[in-house]
C-alpha cells in the first residue's frame, strides 16, 4: 500500500450533511480509494458493471486505523452499517440528469456483508448508483483532492474530519461564513441536542475542531474569526487561507449548493 493515498471526492458529498462516525467516514474514503484506484488502472468498465466491490479486511483495518483494535470485526461491521443510512443533500444538482432537487436523500451503500474467501476475511459492498457515479466520474470537475493516511485519518473526531473536508472544498477562498443552522446540519447535530443548540456551546465545539485541523493538516492557518456582530448573527466566520482573495460571505443550508455547483 502506498504511503500517500489520495482520493478525488465529490463536493456534493463533502458539502452534504451526515451523521457518520470517524470509522464510518474512514470506511467511505477507503471504498472511494479502491474504486478510483481501479478506474485509474483501466478497470472503470468492470467497476461500473460489478454489483459488489470486495474489500479485504487487512486493507480496511489499515484504512480505518484498526490494526491495534481487537474488536476490529465489529467496528468494520458497524462502519459499513452506517454507510447504509441515508445522507441528505440540499439544493442538489444531480449530475446524471442535470436537474436540481431541493432535498435529496441517498445511502452510500445498498448492501454490505463479509465472508471467508480463500481463508481471508473479505467484505462485499454494493454502492448506490448515484454514489458509484460520483466516485467514478471525477472528470465532472466538482471534487476535492484529499490525502487520507497522512492528513484526513490523523483527525480524531467526526466533527474535525467533516470540517476539514468541507473547508478543503473551499480551498480557493480566503474565508467562509457559515450560519449556525447550516453548521448544525453539516456536522449532523440534531436540533434537539441540548448542548449545541446554543450558539456559544457550538462555537466552543467548532473552535476545538479548527485547532486540531490547524495543527494536523495542511490548513495550518485555519481559525475562527470572532466578533460581537458575528455572535449576534449566530454566524461562524472561518479563515481558510489568508493568501487567497475570494470569499464566501454567507452559506445557508437551503442555498449553499445551488449557488456553488454550477460546473456541470
Amino acid at each position: 500500500m502506498k504511503k500517500n493515498i489520495t482520493i478525488h471526492k465529490a463536493n456534493e458529498l463533502i458539502r452534504g450533511g451526515d451523521k457518520l462516525s470517524v470509522y464510518g467516514k474512514r470506511a467511505l474514503n477507503a471504498i472511494y480509494y479502491l474504486v478510483q484506484m481501479n478506474v485509474n488502472n483501466g478497470n472503470k468498465e468492470a467497476i461500473q458493471k460489478s454489483d459488489y466491490i470486495p474489500l479485504e479486511f487487512p486493507y480496511l483495518r489499515k484504512m480505518l486505523n484498526l490494526e491495534k483494535v481487537e474488536s476490529y470485526i465489529k467496528e468494520i461491521e458497524d462502519a459499513l452499517t452506517e454507510l447504509q443510512q441515508p445522507i441528505q443533500l440540499n439544493n442538489f444538482r444531480n449530475p446524471r440528469n442535470n436537474e436540481v432537487y431541493n432535498w435529496y436523500s441517498v445511502s452510500i451503500l445498498s448492501e454490505a456483508s463479509w465472508k471467508m474467501d480463500n481463508n481471508k476475511k473479505v467484505a462485499y459492498v454494493s454502492l448506490s448508483p448515484l454514489i458509484k457515479w460520483l466516485m467514478i466520474n471525477t472528470n465532472h470537475g466538482n471534487f476535492t483532492k484529499l490525502e487520507l493516511i497522512q492528513v484526513v485519518n490523523k483527525l480524531r473526531t467526526k466533527y474535525a474530519m467533516k470540517l476539514y473536508e468541507y473547508l478543503k472544498s473551499f480551498g480557493g477562498y480566503k474565508y467562509i461564513n457559515i450560519s449556525q443552522k447550516h453548521m448544525l446540519k453539516l456536522l449532523g447535530i440534531d436540533k434537539e441536542h441540548k448542548t449545541y443548540k446554543h450558539y456559544a456551546k457550538l462555537k466552543v465545539l467548532v473552535e476545538r475542531q479548527l485547532k486540531e485541523i490547524a495543527k494536523k493538516t495542511d490548513l495550518e492557518d485555519t481559525r475562527l474569526i470572532n466578533s460581537k456582530a458575528l455572535s449576534k448573527e449566530k454566524t461562524f466566520k472561518i479563515l481558510i487561507n489568508p493568501k487567497n482573495k475570494k470569499n464566501v460571505d454567507k452559506i445557508e443550508a437551503q442555498t449553499a449548493l445551488e449557488n456553488l455547483i454550477k460546473r456541470f
